[in-house]
């Protein structure tokens, strides 16, 4: 079990990327197997590709919970210890938890960089 320090992001800011933009919406929890899943929810807009217009929502997985915003970046923003989800089959059920209960169209799952 590999603990990091996970930066929480800001929500409801458009973050600019290659063919538009995207914005976390919401920040939330559940519990899967005795642990807390800490998630955000969002959306990415497609609409300055030159392939055509697009969008969909998503869900992007942090990890599970070890200590829940217990720290702050010099940039002030909130730090937790997050263990990434890492097992395929944890990974399977939580995308499909996650497809029922935020009803969006994909679910991403945090990598860390060393």
């Amino acid at each position: 079990m590999t603990i990091y320090k996970y930066t929480h992001h800001a929500l409801g800011e458009e973050i600019e990327a290659i063919s538009g933009h995207y914005s976390l919406e919401k920040e939330g929890q559940f519990t899967y197997n005795g642990r807390q899943v800490c998630y955000y929810t969002g959306y990415s807009i497609i609409d300055t590709s030159c392939c055509g217009p697009g969008g969909c929502g998503f869900a992007f997985v942090a990890g599970y919970i070890t200590n829940w915003k217990n720290g702050k970046t010099d940039d002030g923003n909130d730090t937790s210890d997050i263990e990434p989800v890492t097992e395929s089959e944890e990974k399977q059920d939580i995308r499909k938890l996650l497809l029922e209960l935020v009803h969006v169209q994909q679910v991403n799952f945090w990598t860390p960089h060393n």
